[in-house]
């Protein structure tokens, strides 16, 4: 499906993986800061702040990836403007 959403110049095409049903919408603008995000909705049972925890621990590494900030080591390749990880509320 394809949008234009005229107060931001911003042209929007929805896919749709078929097999999965894992969504991808791209916005595309004028804009030279560039952005992606992913999200997986996993709402939590309680408020105990789990996820965030998860969070932190996915991005220490392991054995396996041993980059302990991955954030920095983006840093160092990156033109960005903002970067950073995220647990939200479902809403």
């Amino acid at each position: 499906a394809k949008d234009v959403v005229t107060e931001y110049g911003a042209y929007c095409t929805l896919y749709r993986h078929k097999k999965s049903g894992a969504e991808l919408l791209s916005v595309a603008t004028e804009d030279d800061n560039k952005v992606f995000g992913m999200t997986f909705r996993t709402p939590p049972t309680d408020s105990t702040g789990v996820p965030h925890i998860l969070e932190h621990s996915v991005l220490c590494g392991s054995r396996k990836y041993k980059t302990k900030d991955p954030f920095v080591q983006l840093l160092q390749g990156s033109l960005q403007t903002f970067l950073n990880a995220f647990t939200y509320p479902d809403r």
